[in-house]
Order: structure tokens, then sequence, then C-alpha cells
């Protein structure tokens, strides 16, 4: 008796959708930020002293006025590449080079819960000097940060 392959092709196809249903949730799990108080923001304003344009996460350290560093987490560096309307009106696409050291930012994002902590998960960046933008509270844009 001659097989279709038909069976081979569906449990490949379920073991697929199971393997991606599994990184999914290693991803979702990758995402918890149960140290951080999502439901408030904070602000720092300050100068950038590093950044690190990377995947998972671009870091950014900003070093207030007062001479507080903090520590900043944004999305991975593909993830903001491929999200170009997150940019406000008028700024150019954000790339590797956008922000730089030296550049003043403000910072809107979610604190650590631990106030010691000087971290926060950036919600909202911007750049005074020339009016550059990035939020992801967009009107019509409903992404989490």
């Amino acid at each position: 008796m001659v097989s279709s392959g038909f069976p081979q092709l569906t449990r490949i196809a379920l073991a697929l959708l199971f393997a991606t249903g599994l990184a999914t949730a290693a991803a979702e799990a990758h995402h918890s930020h149960a140290d951080f108080a999502l439901d408030r923001d904070a602000t720092v304003v300050g100068t950038i002293e590093g950044i690190r344009f990377q995947n998972p996460h671009v870091l950014i350290v900003v070093r207030t006025d007062e001479s507080t560093t903090y520590t900043a987490e944004w999305q991975g560096a593909q993830w903001l590449q491929s999200h170009p309307e997150l940019v406000a009106a008028g700024g150019s696409r954000l790339t590797s080079t956008t922000l730089k050291l030296g550049d003043r930012v403000v910072l809107v994002g979610s604190p650590a819960r631990d106030t010691t902590i000087r971290t926060l998960i950036i919600k909202e960046v911007r750049r005074p000097s020339d009016g550059w933008q990035w939020s992801c509270h967009q009107a019509g844009v409903l992404r989490a940060c």
C-alpha cells in the first residue's frame, strides 16, 4: 500500500505548531516585569553616558544633573527598527546612531518597585535639542512597550 504522506505532514505541522507555542511562552516569560511598577511612570532627565543598541534589549545609561545614574531598558534593537510608526512625526527612523553619548534626553518609564534601584523600562524617549521623540503611547497604537 502506498501512503500519501499526509499523516507524516500532519505530525510535522503539529510539532512545528507546538514548538512555536513553546517559543511564544518562553518569550512571554522573558518579558515578565514583576520587579517594576508598570502602573506608574517616572521621568528621568539627563545626559546619555552609555548606550548599547542590541538585542534582546537596548540599554541606556543616563546621568542626571544631580549625578544620579539610571539604567533604562528599552525594546530590542530589531524590534525598535521594525516599528517606525512609534517615532513622532518629523522624527527620523530609529537606528543605532539616532541617540549618541552626550545627548540630553528625557526618559519616561516604569520604575523599579525597589526605589533604591535606579532602573526603568522605557515608554517614551525625547531629545529636546531637536524635538526627536519615540513613544509607545501614541493615539491609535495599542502596543505594549
